[in-house]
């Protein structure tokens, strides 16, 4: 089972389970940040934090494609033949500035999603 059917399968059961925490709902799916807001807010079960932390590991995907694409093109510009392109000198050293910075989110993404994923298993086995 790879880990984009496990994250599905994450956020089918989590659906299932909505809560509604000191007047605050849990949004149904994750799709943004203002999603995410309120669900940190309303996150009491561990279905809740499994949630959360799948939008955080799919988000830390995105960022590292993005960043993989930011690498492909400054290899392109730095190996590529020189074009005299007098409003962009630097645009490979940009775009791997870019890269890294995706880089580092998807790294403190990752963090989070491990974060959360704790909480989950800690939470779950309290209540058992």
């Amino acid at each position: 089972m790879n880990k984009r059917t496990i994250c599905q399968t994450l956020l089918v059961m989590t659906l299932a389970c909505g809560s509604i925490a000191w007047g605050v709902q849990m949004p149904a799916w994750i799709s943004n940040d203002r999603d995410l807001k309120s669900a940190l807010k309303a996150a009491k079960t561990p279905a809740d934090h499994e949630r959360i932390a799948a939008y955080y590991a799919v988000k830390a995907d995105r960022q590292d494609a993005a960043a993989a694409d930011y690498e492909r093109a400054a290899a392109e510009y730095r190996n590529g033949p020189v074009v005299k392109n007098l409003t962009a000198p630097n645009t490979a050293a940009r775009y791997e500035t870019i890269a890294k910075e995706f880089r580092q989110a998807a790294r403190t993404n990752r963090a989070l999603a491990a974060s959360h994923a704790l909480i989950a298993r800690t939470t779950e086995e309290a209540s058992q």
